[in-house]
This record gives structure tokens, sequence and C-alpha cells, in this order.
């Protein structure tokens, strides 16, 4: 009887071992670190550029962003810049998913952010509370820097405003502009002229030189939403998806809110 209980126990502990050994020789998946590129438009490059390095603590990734308007980051896009997430308008997702280049399931808008206007840091702030007398500040104006139209949804707007208030024409032969709306009012706070500034309300309050006078008044405000997505071709899938949920977080939300986005409703 002692023998059989010997043996009995002789074979368990064997069998122990065993499995303990297959389980030695079962390979372990580590989620690996990646490298994410991220398209990002302008019009948010304040809030992502602030809130990358937590993202980055947080996750163990790290995020390699290129800002430019719009229109650009469509035709890097087109011409197959190696990215994950575009951060764009919804009109440049549409034209996105048109050449099937990117997700759409996952869509996720940011917030929405309307124009503004500015002026030099310490320069007198004309009047723009009404149509009229935003007519007459453009008209005063010796320089008006704004985004270029060619490739940022800010500078097509402005010139429709222009038109809308029946001063295209004089507008267009004082326009100045440095691509973004950003580098617009960059180059606005070096001039020594009466110089007006328009562009996103976001890409004003990101240049400290200088300052928002307000917003586009009344029915001339255009609200543009900013959508995050990630292109088809990415092989960071998990890594792209955690950034984009990242970004729509209370904190980083509560961010969007400071650099004058209206945030959307969230589930």
């Amino acid at each position: 009887m002692y023998k059989v209980m010997q043996s009995l126990l002789s074979n368990r502990v064997m069998l122990v071992f065993l499995l303990l050994g297959s389980l030695l020789l079962v390979p372990v998946q580590e989620v690996s670190a990646v490298e994410l590129n991220v398209l990002a438009a302008g019009a948010v490059e304040a809030v992502v550029r602030d809130v990358v390095s937590t993202f980055e603590k947080e996750s163990g990734h790290t995020v390699k962003p290129f800002y430019a308007p719009v229109g650009a980051l469509r035709d890097k896009i087109y011409a197959g810049e190696p990215a994950d997430v575009t951060i764009v308008t919804p009109a440049i997702i549409e034209q996105l998913k048109a050449r099937g280049l990117v997700s759409p399931a996952s869509q996720t808008d940011m917030g929405q952010i309307g124009g503004g206007i500015a002026v030099r840091k310490g320069a007198l702030r004309p009047a723009i509370g009404t149509a009229e007398e935003l007519k007459q500040t453009l008209l005063a104006a010796e320089e008006i820097y704004y985004a270029d139209p060619k490739i940022a949804t800010a500078g097509v707007y402005f010139l429709k405003v222009a038109d809308r208030l029946g001063i295209g024409e004089q507008v267009r032969k004082k326009v100045i502009t440095a691509g973004g709306g950003k580098p617009s009012m960059q180059l606005m706070s070096k001039s020594a002229k009466n110089a007006v500034g328009v562009t996103q309300i976001s890409e004003i309050l990101s240049v400290p030189e200088v300052e928002l006078i307000g917003p586009y008044p009344g029915e001339l405000q255009q609200m543009t939403t900013y959508t995050g997505i990630l292109l088809a071709r990415t092989k960071n899938t998990a890594a792209a998806e955690a950034f984009l949920k990242f970004l729509t977080s209370a904190p980083v939300q509560a961010r969007f809110r400071q650099q004058g986005y209206e945030l959307p409703a969230r589930q």
C-alpha cells in the first residue's frame, strides 16, 4: 500500500514538472512600443503638441506629428506619405474615403472651431462686432494676413466672407499668407503696418505675439469640425486607436475647450 501511494505521488510530481516545463516553452507575446506618424491640421497643433508627451508616457509609444493645412495633408496622403493617423476636416476625410485611404469605422470628432480676427499684441483693437464694423476694419487695414486658400479651409472661407461683404476685390489686393494660419499669424506679428489677421481661433491663440480681437460676427461665423481617423495602410492599428481614444479623454477635451473649441457630445 505504501509503495502504491509513493508511486502515485511520484507520478503527480513528475506531471507538475512536465506542465511547468511546457509553460516555459510557450513564447510570451509582448506588446511592442511603436512610433506613430500623425498628420494633423494646424488648427489642432497647439492641443496635440501639448498632450503628446502624456500619451507617450502612459502608452510607451512615441508620436511623430506633422502639422500643416488640411489640403496639404490630403496631398501628402495621396502621395503615399507614411502615416497612421490624420486629423483633418470631414470634407477632406470624404475625399480620402473615396480613394479607400482611411478606415471609416475609426472616424472620431475632436471638436469644432470658428474663425477669428487678430492684431499684433499691443496694437489698437478695431471694432468687429458687426458685419459692417468688420467690413470697415478690413478696408482700413494696410495688410491682411490669412491662411492660403489653396490648402487651408480658413483661407477659403475668409475670401467668401470678403465677397459677402462686397469687398472681395479690395481685400484680395492686400492679403498676405505664409501658408497655414499659424505661420501667417507669426508673419503678421513682425509687420510694422496696420495689419489684421484672419484664421481659425485656435491658430490665433497659439501665437503669443498676436491677440484675438474676437470671432467673426453673427451670421458670418462658420464652425469647422476637426476629425481624427486611421489611415487604411497603418500597421499600428491598436496604438493608433489608443491615440484617438486618448484625444477624446476628459483632460484632453478640456484642453481643446481652452483653445476655443466647442466639444461634441460623448456617449
